[in-house]
């Protein structure tokens, strides 16, 4: 009997839009992307160029903004002379998920 009832009550919940069926990733369409660059020793991390979507963003600095992105799956791309480059493909959640994306960039061998 307490199965039925906690079933029916559930499924009011659900049908008057009170409880959400499935877990919610966003709001809105938009979410925010924090990239922390770390280069290797006697390279300047600022100098690094941040690409999404094989679009050049900017250059890192030890300020960098939040990137407002459109949620989906986006790819992240990361160069610096004398490193090895960097690629990653990330799901962008959307509001409220604050992402941060941490890259180690490794020093090119033979440089």
């Amino acid at each position: 009997m307490k199965t039925s009832i906690t079933a029916l009550l559930a499924g009011m919940l659900l049908m008057c839009g009170c409880a959400e069926y499935g877990p919610a990733v966003s709001k809105t369409n938009m979410g925010n992307l924090e990239v922390n660059i770390l280069a290797p020793e006697g390279l300047d991390a600022r100098a690094a160029r941040l690409y999404i979507d094989d679009v050049f963003i900017g250059n890192a600095s030890s300020r960098m903004p939040i990137l407002q992105l459109k949620r989906g799956k986006r790819v992240v791309k990361v160069e610096l002379e004398g490193a090895d480059g960097y690629t990653e493909s990330i799901t962008i959640l959307g509001e409220p998920n604050h992402q941060v994306l941490n890259v180690a960039l490794k020093r090119k061998t033979g440089t």
